[in-house]
């Protein structure tokens, strides 16, 4: 069974198209209505769809999690997550599944930067394209745009993957499971419209957060990258200043304090973060061997 999974907050205005077009396409559409103030859940049930309504509002991260709970629930064999917003067009759906299917792939991403003719704002293309690259580089994966929210999974990603950020670092996260489980993935190019700028984030601290939580997760994925190779260096310049304190002190009897000050702060710092680093790449090896 294929259902199209989608994640809701106050979309009346485009979600009865996008499922009644989805609907094309997939065997079942279920939306997560995240407690919208206007008639999303009603529109969408009347359109087609299986309704779950969250009581409050917990954001886009959540209502994933829900839809991940829901397919897993009911055995679906593939599930395609589209954003509720009316950025992404359900005609794609096939491409996805197409790509999942011919190349036994677990996770097929459909991507905006794959395509020539790229809708994107010039700032949120720079914003995704730096957050990408960080994750990338945390989860060694090669792909061209990480926040894409249209995504396919197959029945063994759907089983594997257990996301738990409620906001919109999910996507992010995901990834890092992806390759913590080892699984396939693939992209494909789609088509995006941002007519009336349909993000309801303010794009500065909606980048921030995100990128944050995607460094975040790779630090923790490479400690000896991120708290080890700083720590030491800290360390060093510490005892570079420590060795500068004690010549003027034995040679000149001079104290100098900034010097004494400056030594003990970064030596410490550097210590705790090379602490860090240690306990860190031990938890994660322990970790992956238990696994």
């Amino acid at each position: 069974m294929k259902i199209a999974c989608i994640p809701a907050y106050n979309e009346e205005s485009h979600i009865e198209n996008l499922v009644k077009s989805a609907l094309n396409y997939v065997d079942s559409v279920v939306v997560c209505d995240d407690a919208s103030t206007d008639n999303t859940a009603n529109i969408a049930k009347k359109a087609g769809a299986v309704v779950i309504s969250h009581k409050t509002n917990k954001g886009y991260g959540a209502a994933i999690i829900t839809l991940f709970d829901y397919a897993r629930e009911n055995n679906a064999e593939i599930m395609i997550t589209i954003d509720g917003d009316g950025q992404h067009d359900p005609a794609d759906i096939p491409l996805l599944v197409k790509t999942m299917t011919q190349h036994n792939v677990d996770v097929v991403i459909g991507s905006r930067f794959l395509n020539d003719n790229i809708e994107a704002p010039g700032y949120r293309q720079r914003g995704i394209k730096i957050i990408t690259s960080a994750a990338n580089y945390g989860t060694d994966l090669k792909v061209s745009d990480s926040q894409s929210g249209f995504r396919a999974y197959s029945k063994n990603s759907i089983n594997a993957i257990h996301p738990t950020e409620e906001n919109m670092s999910i996507s992010t996260e995901i990834l890092f499971k992806i390759s913590n489980k080892g699984l396939s993935l693939a992209e494909v190019p789609i088509t995006v419209s941002y007519d009336g700028d349909t993000s309801e984030h303010n794009p500065v601290s909606h980048g921030v957060s995100v990128l944050a939580n995607t460094i975040k997760y790779a630090s923790i994925k490479h400690p000896l990258q991120f708290y080890g190779i700083p720590g030491i260096f800290l360390i060093c310049i510490g005892m570079i200043l420590g060795g500068m304190f004690l010549d003027g002190y034995l040679n000149n009897q001079v104290i100098l304090y900034g010097m004494m000050v400056g030594s003990t702060v970064l030596f410490l710092l550097g210590s705790i973060l090379s602490v860090t680093a240690i306990i860190l790449y031990s938890m994660v090896n322990l970790i992956r061997n238990y696994k």
